[in-house]
């Protein structure tokens, strides 16, 4: 009982997260200001994620 009580908390847990988290990538995206920050930065970021060594 006890484990089945823990697995039910952790996936409450993860859905409140995941919940607020897209709540506040939709607040997000309305910030025009904001939204172009992270774009830039995804911009900027993306160089790194060529793997060009082979």
């Amino acid at each position: 009982m006890t484990e089945l009580l823990d697995e039910a908390a952790d996936a409450l847990e993860r859905r409140v997260f995941f919940d607020r988290f897209a709540a506040r990538y939709a607040e997000l995206r309305h910030d025009a200001d904001a939204w172009g920050e992270i774009e830039a930065e995804r911009a900027e970021e993306s160089s790194s994620l060529s793997d060009d060594s082979a």
